[in-house]
């Protein structure tokens, strides 16, 4: 082997290594940025469940055991902070009485 095609190689071999240096961490870098980004979208698809636009809010108050069609329900009025859910998240929950009249 010539000294010339020795030099060949070598410098090939470097070069290929150099780009390795370069180049592994950040394909590595970019694999684990994909793989949390879609798992934090897999998880955030699982925790929250799809609701159609035409399911109806009911609204509630921590301490209360029902929920209300309605904010202006006068059971609701002076009860503190109140909030809201989608009625199947609820279940737990009798309706109000008075916002049933």
């Amino acid at each position: 082997m010539s000294k010339k095609s020795y030099h060949k190689i070598t410098d090939k071999i470097s070069s290929v290594i150099a780009y390795a240096v370069i180049l592994g961490p950040i394909i590595i870098l970019v694999i684990v940025m994909a793989c949390s980004f879609f798992g934090k979208i897999k998880s955030t698809i699982e925790d929250s469940p799809l609701h159609l636009p035409f399911e109806k809010k009911v609204y509630y108050t921590i301490n209360d055991e029902l929920y209300h069609d309605s904010q202006d329900c006068p059971a609701l009025q002076g009860s503190g902070h109140i909030y809201e859910a989608y009625k199947d998240e609820l279940q737990e929950r009798t309706p109000c009485k008075q916002c049933a009249d």
